[in-house]
């Protein structure tokens, strides 16, 4: 018969189990952290941070540079086949999967919107899963969303009960001269003609009623530790950028160690994993291409120049610490929106020019 174990014996012995338990944990890890560095992947925190303001881990990004020919640089309104393929298809594939992880508004989104005077009327084109528009609502005001992908569409006014139809950013079935804010956040970077970022621009404009306000985010090509803490590092500005994404329930086989393999290790450490046992482990989606134009310092500006009915009110954003241009700008000008008529005043119009002093 064993002799009775005194209390100071127990919980040596169980101090012993829970060391032994942590020693095997951190092991695993380990061999994670040295999977991913073998793999040239970073799988400590880096200290970086989004847009949101959440911390970055993981690996940099890696883009491919992509030749951009125009198809039709006489009409801004003709997709061009990279935009339907790796911009409008992607994003429909990918739905459901970005609306698990973009959940939560920019900062400096969120605190324009809440600035804008109640019951005001906000446009947001390119609204993506529809992040912003609570923001809207609890700001006593009223959305009118667009998005170009129809399941991306659905998911906005799905969850978050709002006014949302399928509808192209450059040309959109609303009323012009109405709106007291319009949202362009991370849309002009998915358009692959200067012609059709002008044409985007335009119709934000056309949309805003005077001294209207409109808010635009778009991705910078800096992205060096000394401006950017984004995992992002573009070889080119015309590039195309992964999206790798895991679903509930689904997790790659045991095969080879690939890159691949080690960021899903990574994002497990961080608590991304998903459940599942290996029986009912599947194989990995493929990796969707992005294709996304980056604007270099004082492009943003340049466009700009070509919508006179916009002037800017802020830049101070620019890319400090989070990899985006941004620009906040307002509605200065009466303007003609008879459409027998856009380019010139027309006799009798509804409308007069008007111009500010000093302008």
């Amino acid at each position: 018969m064993a002799a009775p174990t005194s209390g100071t014996e127990a919980a040596a012995s169980a101090a012993s189990t829970a060391s032994a338990a942590t020693a095997r944990l951190g092991g695993k890890r380990s061999k994670k952290k040295a999977l991913a560095q073998a793999n040239g992947y970073a799988a400590e925190s880096s200290g970086r941070r989004g847009p949101s303001g959440q911390e970055l881990r993981g690996p940099m990004q890696r883009t491919t540079a992509v030749e951009v020919v125009p198809e039709d640089v006489e009409n801004p309104f003709q997709t061009p086949a990279i935009e339907a393929e790796n911009v409008h298809k992607v994003y429909d594939t990918i739905a459901s999967h970005w609306n698990h992880t973009r959940y939560k508004a920019w900062p400096r989104v969120e605190a324009f919107v809440r600035s804008l005077p109640k019951h005001s009327l906000v446009a947001d084109l390119g609204c993506g899963n529809g992040k912003n528009l609570p923001h809207v609502k609890e700001a006593c005001g009223f959305a009118v969303a667009s998005d170009i992908s129809a399941p991306l569409a659905r998911i906005a006014a799905e969850e978050h009960g709002a006014s949302c139809m399928v509808a192209d950013c450059l040309t959109t079935p609303l009323r012009a001269g109405i709106f007291d804010a319009v949202l362009s956040i991370a849309v002009l970077h998915h358009l692959s003609t200067p012609a059709r970022r002008i044409q985007a621009l335009r119709e934000a404009a056309r949309l805003l009623r005077v001294g209207g306000q409109l808010l635009v985010y778009c991705w910078s090509y800096e992205q060096d530790d000394e401006r950017s803490r984004s995992r992002h590092r573009f070889v080119a500005q015309d590039v195309l950028v992964p999206w790798s994404f895991r679903t509930p329930g689904l997790k790659k086989g045991k095969a080879a160690a690939t890159p691949a393999e080690a960021t899903g290790a990574v994002a497990a450490e961080e608590g991304e994993g998903v459940s599942g046992t290996p029986e009912t482990w599947e194989e990995q989606p493929p990796v969707c291409q992005r294709y996304c134009h980056v604007y270099r310092e004082g492009e943003l500006d340049e466009l700009l120049q070509e919508v006179p009915d916009l002037v800017v009110l802020d830049s101070a954003a620019g890319t400090c610490r989070v990899g985006w241009w941004c620009r906040l700008l307002r509605h200065w000008k009466l303007v003609c929106h008879c459409p027998a008529k856009m380019s010139a005043m027309r006799p009798g119009c509804c409308r007069k020019p008007q111009t500010v002093p000093g302008r």
